[in-house]
């Protein structure tokens, strides 16, 4: 078994770091909802740092404002990461040309490897 998630398409979400998601920024997921593939781009990673043993990050998604996908959890694919499910949430920001969607992360922190 490879062990990079970029070439795994097994791996999901929970195996995958801030780094490999930020080397995904402004690259596009696909949602398949209904028969009908929504596009989401990657806008942003943020990294709420790491304190207390728990590791805190968020992506934040635009997807198109006309097919919007409502709170809940959803298999993503995407090029590079394969396939990953992942809970969103529509937040503010949104607008007549896009809506934003959020996927937060709280997860114990890794130690580095040597």
């Amino acid at each position: 078994m490879n062990e990079h998630a970029a070439t795994d398409p097994g791996l999901g979400a929970a195996q995958v770091d801030v780094a490999t998601f930020r080397a995904q920024c402004n690259t596009t997921f696909r949602v398949t909802r209904d028969g009908d593939q929504i596009p989401l781009l990657l806008a942003e990673v943020a990294d709420g740092g790491a304190g207390g043993g728990i590791e805190r990050f968020s992506l934040f998604f635009h997807g198109p404002a006309d097919r919007m996908l409502e709170q809940g959890t959803y298999a993503f694919d995407h090029d590079a990461l394969g396939s990953l499910t992942l809970f969103i949430v529509p937040i503010l920001g949104s607008t007549a040309e896009r809506i934003v969607y959020q996927a937060s992360f709280a997860r114990s922190a890794r130690s580095p490897t040597p």
